[in-house]
């Protein structure tokens, strides 16, 4: 298990408690690290407005590695 696994796993044992987990979604390309998805909602609803994008991390939030760094 790579690092940022450990602190996935680690954070999720806590989030069990809230019947909570983080959410890792299938990455296709040629980089598939798993990385947290950060949500985002759509501020201005409505015809014509953009809607949210989501974003992923590139360092680990909880130890603060760079992502794709750890082998």
């Amino acid at each position: 298990m790579t690092e940022i696994q450990n602190c996935i796993a680690e954070t999720d044992a806590f989030l069990a408690e809230r019947n909570t987990r983080i959410s890792l979604p299938i990455m296709l390309g040629p980089d598939q690290t798993a990385r947290p998805m950060i949500v985002t909602e759509q501020i201005e609803t409505g015809r014509g407005k953009k809607k949210a994008c989501g974003m992923f991390a590139t360092f680990c939030p909880f130890c603060g590695v760079k992502l794709g760094s750890i082998t």
